[in-house]
């Protein structure tokens, strides 16, 4: 029983680390913790970014967190072209979305 759980959760931990990440044709993999410019690097200059600053209104001049999201239309290394959304805080990729266009 041991051993199950042990397997199971080695899975779950593998499935979740790799569920950041966006494969070009390339091979090369954009992922969660590159910098900004990493990422210009590897797929270039986003099709369009969104820049967002959220704050609370407190009376106090408080500096808000900005949060950005950079758009492309990247072709994938599975075949096929994707609509891939990086959102980045504090300069560094934390999430990655795609869709695959002919699926959307």
């Amino acid at each position: 029983m041991k051993w199950f759980l042990m397997t199971v959760a080695a899975l779950t931990f593998s499935i979740q680390a790799t569920a950041c990440g966006f494969r070009l044709d390339d091979g090369k993999l954009l992922r969660c913790g590159m910098k900004r410019i990493d990422v210009i690097a590897l797929a270039g200059e986003p099709v369009s970014k969104d820049v967002d600053t959220l704050g609370v209104d407190t009376g106090e001049p408080v500096k808000g967190e900005t949060i950005e999201t950079w758009s492309y239309r990247l072709q994938g290394d599975i075949g096929g072209e994707y609509l891939v959304s990086l959102t980045l805080k504090a300069g560094k990729v934390v999430a990655i979305n795609s869709k695959q266009l002919e699926r959307i």
